[in-house]
């Protein structure tokens, strides 16, 4: 079962979480980019969650494993983010990272 959507899902997630007030205001995560530019990015990546679950699944089955993906990768965000804000957007980085890497080569071949 390919597991990029449920990365970009995250690092979506991730970046929607990073537009909200209360992680702004933690000193420890430096100069953040606009919440416009973060919302951008979360739509960009989970644009290509959806994509990349159309092309693995099915134009049938692709949204319906995209939602649940969704639901899954948001279920750990929501806890980390809940006891350690810090750990839960650097998954989101390393999410993105590794996502965006297994899509590349996807895209190119």
């Amino acid at each position: 079962m390919p597991l990029e959507p449920a990365l970009l899902s995250y690092a979506g997630l991730a970046c929607l979480a990073l537009t909200s007030h209360r992680l702004r205001r933690d000193p420890a995560l430096g100069a953040l980019p606009a919440p416009a530019v973060l919302r951008a990015a979360a739509v960009a990546l989970l644009l290509v969650a959806v994509w990349r679950a159309a092309h693995h699944f099915g134009p049938y089955q692709g949204p319906v494993a995209f939602i649940g993906m969704v639901s899954i990768a948001g279920l750990p965000l929501i806890l980390l983010l809940s006891r350690w804000p810090r750990a839960g957007l650097l998954a989101g980085i390393a999410a993105s990272v590794i996502g965006l890497g297994s899509t590349l080569p996807g895209i190119a071949g």
